[in-house]
């Protein structure tokens, strides 16, 4: 007996619940329906998928690699149906998205909640994080990334530039001095964002149109940018940060910009999406939204 497609779907929202009972009140059912369709599944693939114990569920070697499949299956009945969506004035469905902590600090929640309000009928399921994460494995709709992009199954819109500065504090300035040239870093406790991983201490700058690398050294490193952040105001050193994080520091002084004008590091701020998952109505929408909240923030970006 081949399995009910309502029951494969049922399973992926289990597994990437985490439980029975968040997925029995997400679909306003009990936890014996839920269970006893994960079971009837179970059976009619005459095998195990699931672990259960007390606190949690976990996958069988089966259960992987059934998921695996289930949830293009899922992404496949999600997909044809946001195409009929398409065709109808209402907007509707579930939009699962992902974003870096300063866009969505400064930026793109609040978009995303004036979105939420003039589209009642969307859910949206968001997660902020700055680590890599594939979206095609993972089961997102929408990310957005502050990178040179070079991922060719991903299709991107560019939302905005992204301008990076070194800047330092005043009272650090005051002690240590203020660098000149780039190759004066060497001279200076820098603060590294050791997340780029490769090429960290590499900082990019340009003169006469010419981008060259100057090697730093520092006793701070960190992949957390806003950890750099707060180094560079308690006097510690000089950061390579971006300007849409120092931007109020420095129109308040309590960070100066340096080397101005031979910074030369700027990241592109994009929407991307699975070439698999073409942009329906609603993702459209959702995606002007953030456009039109980064340019009425562009001071802060570039």
């Amino acid at each position: 007996m081949a399995a009910k497609a309502d029951d494969l779907i049922l399973f992926v929202q289990v597994v990437e619940a985490g439980s029975f009972s968040k997925v029995a009140d997400q679909l306003n059912l009990t936890n014996s329906v839920v269970s006893k369709r994960i079971a009837r599944l179970e059976q009619q693939l005459n095998t195990q998928l699931l672990y259960r114990t007390t606190r949690k569920l976990s996958l069988t070697d089966a259960g992987a690699t059934f998921y695996g499949k289930a949830r293009l299956a899922k992404l496949a009945v999600q997909e044809a149906q946001d195409v009929i969506t398409g065709y109808s004035e209402d907007v509707r469905g579930t939009i699962k998205l992902t974003m870096p902590v300063v866009s969505a600090r400064l930026v793109l929640s609040e978009a995303l909640a004036h979105f939420c309000h003039d589209y009642p009928n969307v859910n949206v399921e968001l997660s902020i994080d700055n680590n890599f994460v594939d979206i095609i494995e993972q089961g997102y709709d929408i990310a957005i990334r502050t990178a040179h992009l070079e991922d060719s199954s991903l299709i991107a819109r560019r939302l905005i530039d992204s301008d990076w500065l070194v800047c330092a504090s005043p009272e650090y300035i005051k002690s240590v001095g203020n660098p000149i040239k780039p190759a004066e870093l060497a001279e200076h406790n820098c603060l590294i964002y050791q997340y780029e991983g490769t090429g960290s201490e590499q900082w990019v700058f340009k003169e006469n149109s010419q981008e060259y690398t100057v090697k730093v050294n520092g006793r701070f490193r960190s992949n957390n940018l806003n950890s750099l952040r707060q180094a560079a105001l308690s006097d510690l050193g000089i950061a390579y940060l971006p300007k849409a994080l120092i931007h109020e520091d420095l129109i308040s002084g309590r960070l100066v910009s340096l080397l101005d004008g031979l910074s030369a590091k700027d990241l592109g701020i994009y929407a991307v999406y699975p070439r698999t998952r073409q942009p329906d109505k609603k993702l459209k929408l959702l995606i002007e939204y953030f456009r039109k909240a980064f340019i009425a923030k562009k001071e802060y970006f570039n």
